[in-house]
């Protein structure tokens, strides 16, 4: 059928019992091809409104990744490494085509800063 799945994030956890946020890419025969580990966890106090502690529960991944398909060279990151501009920069120059941040952004922050750092993302790279 020729599609390619970019699976979003799940929990991984590891042989050594470490947890990842890890975004999965499996090519059109269903064979895992990439994985990507997040590297910026989400780590965030807004006092009355909202307390988020990715870091207590996952680690950080510590590399990028680049998927190349006949469809383009894609570049992985989830979320929060969005608010990033090091890991799109360099992902596009490693030869990113196209760039994939699976998101699901708080309430109180997502509404404020989704749609300008996708917009910033573009410009940068």
């Amino acid at each position: 059928n020729g599609v390619y799945l970019f699976g979003g994030s799940i929990p991984e956890r590891t042989k050594d019992d470490k947890m990842y946020n890890t975004a999965l890419v499996f090519d059109p025969e269903g064979k895992e091809i990439a994985k990507y580990r997040k590297t910026h966890l989400f780590d965030i106090d807004i006092p009355g409104k909202a307390t988020y502690k990715e870091s207590d529960i996952f680690n950080a991944g510590d590399r990028a990744c680049i998927v190349n398909t006949e469809l383009g060279t894609f570049g992985l990151g989830i979320c929060y490494d969005i608010r990033f501009p090091e890991l799109s920069l360099g992902l596009v120059k490693h030869g990113a085509d196209i760039l994939i941040y699976p998101g699901n952004f708080s309430y109180h922050t997502g509404q404020l800063h989704w749609e300008l750092l996708l917009k910033a993302r573009a410009l940068d790279t």
